[in-house]
């Protein structure tokens, strides 16, 4: 029997302990935008600090001294002075476009319009789009990061396309048709794929031996000749 998306997702789940989500979408990008390719811990770490140093209103934000942005964003990796400005902009543009409260204005919205508001927020296209609205309890719908979709890719779940959003909406399209229903089955499956694409299934180098799909894995079957 071949491996499904279900299947896929409770094989891998006891190895990912589930961290605890954020589920506003002002914190998830600030969260995103505090640090550039570093890891979890480090970008936990800075976001401890930007809340306690700033806080995670919009106002707080869009006032925040830039000196004071850019040296926690100089510890974030490459692009500091960069990544600081985007923060300000986040915050003006709540202000701007949602009076204060992200939040409550996605929530108001239908779901395209939701899903348009998001994507004038700086780094924001469909994927950042569709984990906002998925944790942010906006809608049940699916989302899948590049580390997760890789993992698809991989194990044979998913078509890899030359274009990345093609390649994006053909997991979306599985995780939809092949996935539990429901916020909290997504969610699951989201951490536990992204997860697994960070810590075994990496972009260069996997670790394939220690991975429990190993012997059903599409990407090994090809590298090995099986």
């Amino acid at each position: 029997m071949g491996l499904t998306l279900q299947g896929v997702v409770a094989k891998l789940a006891p190895l990912y302990p589930a961290p605890e989500p954020l589920p506003d979408p002002l914190a998830i990008l600030v969260w995103e935008n505090i640090g550039y390719l570093i890891d979890d811990e480090k970008r936990g770490e800075l976001f401890a600090e930007f809340r306690k140093r700033i806080g995670l209103k919009a106002a707080q934000i869009a006032n925040a001294p830039t000196a004071v942005l850019a040296d926690i964003t100089a510890r974030g990796g490459m692009h500091p002075q960069k990544r600081a400005d985007r923060l300000k902009e986040i915050g003006a543009l709540v202000i701007a476009q949602c009076n204060g409260d992200l939040l409550g204005r996605l929530s108001a919205l239908p779901l395209p319009k939701a899903r348009a508001v998001l994507k004038k927020f700086p780094s924001i296209g469909d994927p950042g789009a569709d984990r906002i609205i998925l944790f942010a309890g906006i809608a049940a719908e699916p989302a899948i990061s590049t580390d997760g979709m890789r993992t698809l890719v991989r194990l044979g779940l998913c078509a890899e396309h030359k274009n990345y959003g093609q390649t994006y909406k053909t997991a979306i399209a599985l995780l939809r048709k092949e996935g539990k229903p429901g916020a909290a089955w997504l969610e699951h499956a989201y951490l536990v794929l992204r997860a697994h694409g960070r810590a075994l299934c990496k972009r260069s180098a996997p670790i394939c031996v220690p991975c429990p799909l190993d012997r059903a894995c599409a990407h090994t079957l090809v590298t090995t000749g099986m």
